[in-house]
């Protein structure tokens, strides 16, 4: 009898309970809500990864508190050249007191308390430079990450957030859609003028070739005495009797004379 009585008691205090599993990477923070007795709250105590036991009138609130990347997306905002540069910024940030964030800031403390600011802070940096800097400079690129993270650990820690800024990334300037149309437009554009430019370029080039040349045989004419008729008969001569080296076979028959091949 006194077995069954511990197995019944047993039974009905675990039918009072709930399971909760914390995986690696998380705790439990515990939020008790008494129907009739107690206080209720947010427990100081966080559950640990593994399992454990609650009342069914007590909640689980799951936080990661492993390092943790969080994306935020900015469009048009504006350099310092008055182009508008959209971005695809990343904030890398570690939970330090998961149930005193909670207690004081609730699950929405980085929208509440952060994105406002921080999409301030981020375009008053944007602000200062021009958009080629931004894109193709690292030193710049990183000079903005550095100064857009440490004026946001200055917002977290003058509002008592229990949180760790570990890094802040704004990623690659891109410029928005319309402005990059434009751009590759204008590109296309200078791509053609520069082709035609090297076209023009070319047909000189080679219209000085040629002339250099017809100086240079109109000198040796000169030099040999010849008539254009002549220089031009050598000419001829040379290039058979170069053909005729090539040839299996060569046959010589005075000018104007008709041949039959067979």
């Amino acid at each position: 009898m006194k077995r069954i009585a511990l197995a019944l008691a047993c039974l009905t205090g675990m039918g009072g309970c709930t399971v909760v599993k914390v995986d690696p990477g998380q705790e439990a923070v515990l939020i008790d809500r008494p129907r009739l007795f107690g206080e209720g709250g947010i427990r100081d105590e966080t559950v640990k990864p593994g399992l454990a036991y609650t009342w069914l009138t007590t909640d689980a609130i799951m936080v990661d508190v492993s390092p943790q990347v969080l994306a935020v997306s900015f469009d048009d905002f504006s350099s310092s050249d008055n182009i508008l540069l959209d971005f695809e910024t990343t904030i890398q940030y570690r939970v330090t007191n998961a149930p005193n964030l909670l207690r004081k800031f609730g699950a929405d403390w980085f929208k509440n308390n952060i994105r406002s600011q921080y999409a301030a802070i981020v375009r008053d940096q944007v602000k200062r430079f021009d958009m080629t800097s931004m894109m193709s400079d690292v030193a710049t690129a990183q000079r903005i990450d550095d100064a857009v993270t440490e004026a946001i650990r200055k917002v977290v820690k003058d509002q008592g957030l229990d949180v760790e800024i570990m890094n802040i990334t704004l990623g690659r300037a891109k410029p928005n859609p319309d402005v990059l149309q434009q751009m590759n437009l204008t590109a296309a554009q200078q791509q053609r003028v520069k082709t035609l430019v090297e076209a023009t370029n070319a047909e000189l080039q080679r219209a000085k070739e040629q002339k250099a040349m017809a100086d240079a045989d109109n000198a040796y004419r000169n030099a040999m005495n010849l008539s254009p008729e002549q220089y031009l008969a050598r000419q001829i001569a040379e290039i058979n009797a170069e053909a005729c080296t090539k040839a299996a076979a060569c046959y010589v028959v005075p000018n104007g004379s008709s041949v039959v091949a067979r």
